[in-house]
């Protein structure tokens, strides 16, 4: 394999997916309640946010492949779960994987500090600061949240909090309310359950490297209540906009995707064990995330 496409693999760019629906939740709905839009700016926020993504996904597959977990990785669900591997199949040297990695958050962190020069306050200096503790504490040392039961939080504040309001302040340069926090939860909520429905293929691989992910911590049948609790209280939230934030109810289209949590439950619940069975599982998931993020984002602008 030419060490080119070696690298764009490494990237895994369809996982941009999750970030396209972050950074369009919190564009729209700052268009919502000010009108304002600035397309520099929006185009700004959503590389800067992408460059981040991909410097977390390459410092993953470096650290997964120090740690010896995607090696003992014997159930990866590719594309989806057990990283690119194209470190643990030796077409991208670790070190170089590392520097992709440092090379992206570099460029992520130039377009935060810019941003942060030409708007008010310091607000995006500490979501960037937030997001780059994220991209290598996540899975690398010494801290490793993945190891101590909190990687799954780190994900939701990460594509919540972080990445809906730093995408909504761009835009605003302010917050009048409460709501753009509310308006980021689903999609923090979305992202951790792609994670989730990912854990359960690396469960045996991820138990012998140390990690302590849910699926470990709880099993797998809890897990997968803890699973459909979350991606139903998306619905709630949006339910609580609509009736006492005002959303428009054009929000209610969201429930187009109320078949996708129960059709993932039901087939993972089925499938637990059998990875072939179970894939339909993580793509009604990840589908979930895209379209309720992409719908949610039309209705305040329509």
């Amino acid at each position: 394999m030419k060490k080119s496409k070696a690298i764009l693999l490494l990237l895994r760019l369809p996982f941009l997916t999750v970030t396209v629906g972050a950074v369009l939740l919190g564009t729209a709905f700052a268009w919502w309640q000010t009108g304002r839009f600035g397309l520099g700016f929006f185009l700004l926020a959503f590389a800067g946010a992408c460059f981040l993504h991909i410097a977390c996904n390459v410092a993953n597959d470096y650290f997964d492949f120090k740690s010896g977990n995607d090696a003992a990785n014997l159930n990866a669900l590719v594309p989806f779960s057990g990283g690119s591997r194209m470190v643990l199949d030796g077409f991208v040297k670790p070190g170089e994987a590392l520097a992709v990695s440092i090379v992206f958050a570099c460029l992520g962190s130039a377009i935060g500090l810019y941003l942060n020069a030409v708007l008010n306050g310091n607000v995006i200096l500490f979501i960037g600061l937030g997001a780059l503790f994220f991209v290598f504490s996540y899975n690398g040392v010494p801290i490793r949240l993945v190891n101590r039961g909190v990687g799954e939080l780190a994900i939701f504040l990460a594509w919540g909090p972080l990445m809906v309001i730093g995408a909504y302040y761009v835009q605003a340069e302010s917050f009048s309310s409460f709501w753009p926090l509310i308006a980021a939860i689903p999609s923090g909520v979305l992202t951790t359950l792609v994670l989730l429905i990912n854990e359960f293929a690396d469960r045996e691989a991820d138990l012998s490297t140390g990690r302590k992910t849910w699926v470990i911590l709880f099993g797998f049948k809890k897990s997968f209540l803890v699973y459909l609790s979350l991606a139903l209280s998306c619905y709630v939230l949006v339910l609580i906009g609509v009736l006492f934030g005002g959303w428009p109810l054009w929000s209610f289209l969201v429930l187009i995707t109320l078949p996708l949590p129960f059709m993932a439950f039901k087939t993972g619940m089925k499938n637990l064990e059998n990875w072939s069975g179970f894939l339909p599982a993580v793509k009604a998931t990840i589908l979930m995330n895209l379209a309720f993020l992409i719908i949610l984002s039309i209705s305040f602008v329509i």
